[in-house]
C-alpha cells in the first residue's frame, strides 16, 4: 500500500501542478495585458509591468489553489479510472478509505504549500510589486527611508509610516498643511488610514491642531473621515490592506484594532477566510475521489474539467457574496469565513458515504 499511496499522491500532485500552471499563466497573461494601458506613465515601462506581474504570481497561486486542487485531482484520478488503474487497485484489496487517505495526504501537502504562501511570500511580494508600480508611475513620491513615504498634494504634505514587521502603513499617518509664505497652518495625525469606496480617508485615532491668527484650536476623534485629492494609486500606499499582510502581521493588526475599540470586522473576516481556504484545499482534493469513483468514472476529460470548474467557481462566488454580506449585515466573521467550507465539508461527506 505504501508504494500505491506514493503513486496516488504523486499523480494527484502532478495533476494539480499542471492545472495550477495553466490557471496562473492565463491569469498572469490577462494581468499583463491590463498593465499595458499604464505602460509609458512615468518610469513604468514593459520591464516594470513584467516585474509587477511576476511578483503577483505567488498571490495568484494562493487564490487559485483551492479550485486547482479540485480540477487537478479530478483530471489525475479520472485518468487513473479511465485506464482502469483504480479498478485494479480496488480489486487487489485496496478499500475506498485507503484511497481516500492517499488523496487526503496529497491535499494536506497542498495545504502546507498554501500556508507557506499565505504566511509571508505571497503578501510580501504582492505589496512590494504594488509599491514598485506606484513609485514608477508617480515619480513625485519621495521615500525618506525604508519605513516612510512622503507625498505632497498642493499645500498638504503627508508622511505615511510603516510599522516594523507590517506591510501596510499601520505605524501612523502625519499630515501638514501650509498657508501663505509656507507658514504651518495645520498638523494632523492618525494611527492608521483606510480608504472607503468614495476615495475618502478613514483615519483612526485622529487628532488635528490648527494654527489660527487669533490662537490654536484642536480636535480629536476615534474615527474621522477626511477628503484629500490624492491620486487613487497613491492613496493605496496608505491602506493597511488585509490581503497584503502576512498572517502574523494580520493577527497583530487585529489585536491593535480590538484594543483601541476600532472596527476589526474586515480583518477578522480576512483572517478566518485565510484559515478556511487552507482547509478547503484538503476538502477540494478529497472531493474529487467520490466523483471519480461514481458518476464521472467513465466521463471524458472535458466533463471532469467542467465539473471541477463549476464547483470551484461556485465556492469562490459564495465566499465573495458572504464576505460582502458580512460587512453589510454585520454577520459574525466566523460564520462568513467558514460557511462555504462547512458546506463543502457536508457535500464531501455525503459524496464519500455514497461510494461503495
Amino acid at each position: 500500500m505504501t508504494l500505491l499511496r506514493s503513486y496516488l499522491v504523486m499523480s494527484v500532485l502532478r495533476g494539480v501542478a499542471l492545472t495550477l500552471t495553466v490557471l496562473v499563466v492565463v491569469m498572469s497573461g490577462i494581468d499583463f495585458i491590463g498593465q499595458l494601458n499604464d505602460v509609458g506613465t512615468g518610469r513604468y515601462d514593459l520591464s516594470s509591468a513584467a516585474t509587477y506581474v511576476v511578483l503577483q504570481v505567488p498571490g495568484t497561486i494562493f487564490a487559485t489553489l483551492p479550485a486547482a486542487a479540485l480540477i487537478g485531482s479530478l483530471l489525475s484520478l479520472g485518468n487513473l479510472a479511465v485506464h482502469r488503474e483504480l479498478v485494479v487497485m480496488r480489486a487487489s484489496g485496496i478499500s475506498s478509505w485507503q484511497l481516500l487517505s492517499a488523496v487526503g495526504l496529497a491535499g494536506f501537502g497542498l495545504a502546507v504549500l498554501m500556508v507557506l504562501l499565505g504566511e509571508s511570500l505571497a503578501p510580501s511580494l504582492e505589496a512590494y510589486g504594488n509599491e514598485l508600480r506606484t513609485r514608477a508611475m508617480h515619480e513625485d513620491v519621495a521615500v525618506a527611508d525604508g519605513q516612510a513615504t512622503w507625498l505632497k498634494d498642493g499645500d498638504r504634505i503627508f508622511s505615511l509610516r510603516r510599522q516594523a514587521g507590517d506591510l501596510g502603513y499601520g505605524g501612523g499617518v502625519l499630515m501638514f498643511e501650509l498657508g501663505p509664505d509656507n507658514a504651518l497652518r495645520e498638523v494632523a495625525r492618525a494611527d492608521s488610514a483606510d480608504v472607503d469606496s468614495a476615495n475618502r480617508w478613514v483615519l483612526s485615532n485622529f487628532a488635528q491642531t490648527s494654527f489660527l491668527e487669533n490662537g490654536i484650536t484642536a480636535r480629536s476623534e476615534r474615527q474621522s473621515t477626511e477628503t484629500y485629492d490624492l491620486n487613487p494609486d497613491l492613496l493605496a500606499l496608505s491602506i493597511v490592506r488585509e490581503d497584503m499582510l502576512d498572517t502574523p502581521s494580520l493577527q497583530r493588526y487585529i489585536r491593535y484594532l480590538l484594543a483601541n475599540d476600532l472596527d476589526a470586522r474586515r480583518y477578522l473576516i480576512a483572517y478566518w477566510t485565510r484559515m478556511a481556504n487552507v482547509a478547503s484545499v484538503v476538502l477540494m482534493t478529497v472531493l474529487a475521489l467520490p466523483f471519480v469513483l461514481g458518476g464521472l468514472r467513465s466521463a471524458g476529460t472535458g466533463a471532469r474539467f467542467l465539473v471541477g470548474l463549476v464547483i470551484g467557481l461556485s465556492y469562490y462566488a459564495i465566499s465573495e457574496v458572504l464576505t460582502s454580506a458580512g460587512d453589510v449585515y454585520d454577520v459574525d466573521p466566523l460564520v462568513v469565513a467558514w460557511a462555504p467550507s462547512a458546506a463543502l465539508l457536508l457535500i464531501t461527506t455525503v459524496a464519500l458515504l455514497r461510494v461503495r
